[in-house]
């Protein structure tokens, strides 16, 4: 997958931009503040329809204006043309012409990777974050995940609403969501093995020597069924007024060097291990569809030495995806003759 030329009006400080792509590495360089963080915006925008820096539409439109407006053409089995309108009201999402009404058709032709400053929260925070990291993942190699996906939450928020409103009955549900949950389940638990096991390749590849573990936690106990286990906790629920097991409470745990706590090592080190973590699911996502998906990576080299900079952008250039790199200063003098140079400044593109 790649995008070959985009055209923004009026994203925050961007009034109006078209900008052509190398599908390779795209490396956007600018001052603090010049719009750099916001040409990415626009991307994530492509594939997801909305920001990954707020959930709020005020901040992301330029000042004064009442929409914004993304256009691209895209390649990936063939051409694309993808067009994103967004007011406070309303997102209109068109496809090769004809609008469309679920943001998954866009997340299916864009898969995107993508690491900001914030991504160490996914070895600090709490199992949502590592969930979402999952499922979006297996989203990207499995056809079935999604309505596998909706049937089962909608299961779940039935039962959750029986538990507080008529917990007699709870019980009729407690298979319907088990049978969904373990199909939910183990279309992620498939996923997660191929994961790991080229998250071990990535750790390899960039030269991280430290033992990092990581296991799946399906979100209820080993040895039983979630049937099982829903019907042991099923006064308990009733108590709570929520379903306490289940994939909705599935984490990945990752230890370092023994250790589950990560605050001890250094942000440099946590970022190669985002990074290698986000590599294997760029690298697994291409080998089971043969799609390759897009890196968005703000901030990318902050942190980081110039040895684990270069490791990292070589690592990136031999995935063979698009990538678009954002940093305060010009790329390395190693990646120049591979990279594309993109200038931005005060929202204008140089």
């Amino acid at each position: 997958m790649t995008i070959n030329r985009l055209t923004i009006h009026h994203l925050r400080n961007i009034t109006e931009a078209d900008v052509q792509f190398s599908p390779g590495i795209n490396y956007i360089s600018g001052k603090n503040g010049s719009g750099k963080s916001s040409l990415l915006e626009a991307i994530y925008m492509l594939g997801r329809g909305r920001s990954f820096r707020t959930t709020r539409f005020g901040p992301v439109v330029q000042h004064g204006e009442r929409s914004l407006t993304l256009f691209a053409n895209t390649h990936t089995d063939r051409e694309h043309r993808i067009g994103i309108q967004k007011s406070g009201s309303q997102t209109e999402i068109k496809v090769d012409g004809q609008r469309i009404n679920q943001v998954s058709t866009i997340a299916k032709l864009t898969p995107l990777q993508i690491l900001t400053p914030l991504s160490h929260e996914i070895l600090e925070r709490g199992p949502e974050y590592r969930r979402r990291f999952i499922e979006w993942g297996v989203f990207h190699v499995e056809h079935a995940y999604y309505e596998t996906y909706k049937k089962f939450y909608k299961a779940l928020r039935q039962r959750n609403h029986l538990l507080r409103s008529k917990p007699s009955t709870v019980g009729s549900w407690n298979r319907i969501v088990g049978s969904s949950g373990e199909s939910l389940n183990s279309l992620r638990e498939i996923y997660f093995k191929h994961l790991n096991e080229q998250f071990q390749k990535e750790l390899g590849f960039l030269q991280i020597g430290a033992s990092i573990a990581m296991t799946w936690k399906r979100g209820w106990d080993d040895g039983i069924s979630l049937v099982e286990a829903l019907q042991q906790k099923e006064s308990s629920d009733i108590r709570q007024g929520f379903t306490q097991n289940g994939p909705q409470r599935a984490d990945i745990k990752l230890a370092y060097d023994g250790r589950s706590a990560f605050t001890s090592i250094s942000r440099g080190q946590q970022k190669m291990i985002i990074s290698a973590l986000h590599l294997a699911q760029a690298a697994i996502t291409e080998h089971l569809t043969g799609i390759y998906p897009i890196l968005l990576l703000d901030d990318l080299v902050s942190e980081l030495d110039d040895a684990n900079r270069r490791i990292l952008m070589n690592r990136i250039a031999g995935l063979g995806c698009q990538a678009f790199i954002t940093a305060t200063d010009a790329p390395l003098s190693a990646t120049n003759e591979d990279t594309h140079h993109i200038k931005i400044d005060g929202g204008r593109i140089l």
